[in-house]
């Protein structure tokens, strides 16, 4: 099984400074919190864009959140001509993932909504740690775009924000463990890491799984098994996704209408495995 991510940092490979955050950083946490969970049969390629969602301060704005999500769709169109089975969008905004779901025949997973629909077979309410007060909107209106408010008690984002990926481990722990508490007051039984940087640092770094005896949520696991289960649903034959309404696909002449929209030979990206 091959897995695709489209992972939302957004650079160069000439970049030695960004270069430096993907190899030293980025790659090696989110691999081993990968490896805690996929099966051995399971191969993973992380895609990166030279250009789309980053640095970390577009996500605080919608307008330019919004212009770069885009690169998440060029990113992944492909996906199932290369061989892959399955594409993971690793953001926990899930941009373009209603999208991507329509477009593409195999598999697409999206962090946040994974992690939210997991966090209901561990407890009846869950809250979510954002990176900032600016995700907050954003990250409420996606859980009501899902019908999930009924179990939501909310967000609360870490006191370290305004760092952005400058914020060391340690600290990134006391402001979740800090951030989870309000939650838990609020009545939240799970807590769910509202960013996969942050999720693999608590998971697969310090490997802290609970604050206070109430589950953390291991989004990128999550996002994993799941793209496991469907992609082995989809090849026994079961159903895996519904062409109905929302991910109904376009006809032949359609798409031929729109190909100037949904093709730029001029984007680049790259993979490491």
């Amino acid at each position: 099984m091959k897995i695709l991510i489209i992972n939302i940092p957004t650079g160069k490979e000439d970049d030695k400074q960004f270069m430096s955050f993907i190899n030293n950083v980025y790659i090696p946490g989110l691999n081993k919190n990968i490896n805690m969970v996929k099966d051995k049969n399971t191969e993973v390629t992380h895609r990166f864009c030279e250009w789309g969602l980053g640095p970390v301060d577009m996500a605080y704005c919608r307008y330019m959140d919004h212009l770069a999500q885009p690169m998440v769709y060029y990113a992944a169109k492909n996906a199932e001509k290369e061989g892959y089975d399955a594409v993971i969008i690793n953001c926990f905004g899930d941009p373009m993932l209603w999208e991507l779901k329509q477009a593409l025949n195999i598999p697409v997973i999206g962090l946040g909504e994974a992690s939210m629909m997991y966090s209901l077979n561990l407890g009846y309410k869950f809250g979510i740690v954002s990176i900032s007060p600016y995700n907050n909107f954003e990250i409420e209106k996606t859980v009501e775009k899902y019908g999930l408010n009924k179990r939501f008690v909310g967000c609360e984002p870490i006191t370290s924000w305004e760092k952005g990926d400058q914020i060391e481990i340690e600290e990134t722990i006391n402001a979740f463990t800090q951030a989870a508490r309000k939650l838990i007051d609020k009545g939240a039984e799970v807590i769910i890491p509202g960013c996969s940087v942050t999720s693999f640092k608590i998971r697969s770094i310090k490997g802290i799984t609970e604050v206070d005896n109430v589950p953390i949520v291991d989004i990128i696991g999550v996002a994993i098994k799941q793209a496991e289960m469907l992609v082995s649903m989809k090849k026994s034959g079961s159903s895996w996704i519904s062409r109905k309404n929302l991910y109904h696909q376009p006809n032949i002449k359609t798409l031929e209408t729109a190909d100037y929209l949904l093709n730029n030979e001029n984007l680049i990206f790259w993979d490491i495995k």
